[in-house]
């Protein structure tokens, strides 16, 4: 009889957790569900999680568009040099110092952001924003420029026994804030992926900084500054093999560079060519600057 009434009760007691914990999970679904049925997919609408929802305007860079936006801001990388004005690029015997190893002569353009108005339909419009450039030229001879003299001169490195000396590098940095002018014309106004555009106009710009680099073979040596003629004009020492002298070297304060630009989708190539001399009248050798390149990352 005992036997009985405790299977009884432990029979009820599991009867009422049972009851109690299906309350309470109708209880949760109640609150967490929606109310329609698990197997009604069609129920679901916007909460429905597929892949059918993936779209390529997730990304930012394939966003589409709702005005016209130009190809100005990223970062660039480009190969640049100078011309005379009858586009030669061979400067002997006049100023042998200036002739350039093009393929180490890099420009880098840093485009931090752009200001972009519409001017017909999304399709043609104006760019401008800041822009900053630092031009590389390296010299294929060793030749050491003067900052400090009325117009620029150059002389040959020569060692103590008469020898040149073969400087590892020897190069001018020119640093400047671009303004760029830009008309630009684009068949797709409002997907960029899918996009050719083209743009002229100008770069105006002001140099910011300037200054030559030589890499000396060794130092605490005597070296000399020889003309043409193998005469000697002065006498130096170097106390590191890298040697940095910042100066204006008679460039132009200012700059204005005609600019063309072409591309498709985020390939963009671009060129320019200076309309103002290099260096600054009657200080210089008439030279004009050109750059020719690629955009690597634009925004």
């Amino acid at each position: 009889m005992k036997n009985t009434l405790r299977i009884s009760l432990l029979s009820l007691l599991l009867i009422l957790m049972a009851v109690s914990v299906n309350a309470q999970n109708k209880n949760w679904h109640s609150k967490h569900m929606p109310p329609w049925p698990m197997n009604d997919s069609a129920a679901w609408g916007p909460m429905k999680c597929s892949m059918d929802d993936f779209s390529m305007n997730d990304f930012p860079f394939c966003k589409n568009k709702k005005r016209y936006n130009g190809h100005w801001a990223g970062v660039e990388l480009g190969i640049g040099g100078y011309v005379t004005p009858d586009f030669n690029m061979n400067f002997y015997p006049s100023y042998p110092y200036m002739n350039l190893n093009t393929a180490r002569s890099l420009t880098v353009n840093l485009n931090p952001f752009e200001i972009n108005a519409n001017l017909c339909k999304n399709h043609f419009g104006f760019t401008t924003g800041i822009g900053f450039q630092i031009s590389n030229y390296y010299f294929t001879d060793n030749y050491v420029m003067l900052k400090d003299s009325s117009t620029l001169v150059a002389y040959r490195v020569q060692d103590a026994n008469g020898n040149p000396v073969s400087i590892k590098v020897n190069k001018m940095v020119a640093s400047y804030l671009n303004i760029p002018l830009l008309f630009e014309y684009q068949t797709n106004p409002f997907r960029r992926t899918s996009s050719f555009h083209v743009a002229l106009g100008v770069i105006a710009g002001v140099r910011i900084g300037t200054y030559t680099k030589q890499i000396y073979p060794d130092k605490n040596l005597t070296y000399y500054l020889v003309d043409d003629n193998g005469k000697k004009i002065a006498s130096y020492e170097v106390d590191h093999y890298l040697v940095r002298d910042r100066g204006a070297y008679h460039l132009a304060p200012f700059k204005l560079d005609a600019a063309f630009r072409i591309g498709w989708s985020h390939l963009n190539l671009f060129a320019t060519y200076s309309l103002t001399e290099m260096f600054q009248k009657n200080q210089g050798p008439e030279l004009y600057p050109f750059t020719v390149g690629i955009t690597l990352l634009g925004w």
